[in-house]
């Protein structure tokens, strides 16, 4: 999993929580003229808070969540191949890379595994890193769980789609569930439904245990077990 991109109603705010209440570190802003990003690394994990009336339309249908994500791929050709068989729309990119859209809301992106960076920043996007310099990738935090909405219409399908596209397994706790065993990340399917708003959770007391993993916009994360020195 390269990145993952949440649409927000205030980006601001989003990143202001991301940062004080999961330890993400704002790396880089991207404005565009319909939008505006914020890129966020936390270890090897990479999220890109969005606002800007480009995210209107997904918010109302979806709420504030996971509009878009970007994995690796070992044969993107065959990958773009499937999603075009199962309906999808297919929009090459430099570098080898595609991006798929038409089933559903979310955007899903294609990158070549070979020759993958995963400390660069996402690319396609003007990035004007903070304080002039790229933080190193690295740490104990990983990303454990995506969720995604859909409509009714697309119960049966996208599960589909997701398995032929992306290889992805049914999940064997939860039917609309699939989990992608080399990534570690579960994507949690929901049902579409009039947006609630969204309250981001409390912080935690000073020097209370961390918690085994947190949620916020769709996204849930884990942190990872520190290696052992002998």
């Amino acid at each position: 999993m390269s990145h993952v991109e949440v649409f927000v109603r205030d980006k601001v705010s989003a990143v202001r929580h991301l940062r004080s209440s999961l330890g993400f570190a704002h790396v880089a802003d991207c404005v565009e003229v319909d939008r505006s990003s914020a890129l966020l690394r936390r270890g090897e994990v990479q999220v890109v808070a969005t606002s800007g009336w480009a995210t209107r339309a997904f918010i109302a249908r979806n709420g504030e969540g996971v509009a878009g994500f970007a994995v690796t791929c070992d044969d993107v050709p065959a990958a773009e191949g499937a999603a075009r068989a199962l309906g999808a729309e297919v929009s090459a990119l430099p570098r080898g890379r595609v991006t798929v859209t038409g089933i559903g809301d979310v955007a899903h992106t294609l990158l070549p595994a070979d020759g993958h960076d995963p400390g660069a920043p996402p690319a396609g996007r003007r990035w004007v890193p903070r304080d002039g310099a790229w933080p190193a990738a690295g740490g104990a935090w990983a990303l454990e769980r995506v969720e995604l909405r859909l409509p009714v219409a697309l119960r049966e399908r996208y599960p589909a789609f997701l398995s032929r596209v992306f290889g992805l397994e049914r999940h064997p706790a939860q039917r609309s569930w699939l989990y992608s065993a080399p990534a570690g990340v579960t994507f949690a399917l929901e049902e579409q439904r009039a947006p609630v708003p969204l309250e981001p959770p409390a912080r935690a007391a000073a020097g209370s245990p961390p918690a085994a993993s947190v949620t916020a916009y769709g996204l849930a994360f884990r942190a990872l077990p520190a290696p052992v020195l002998r």
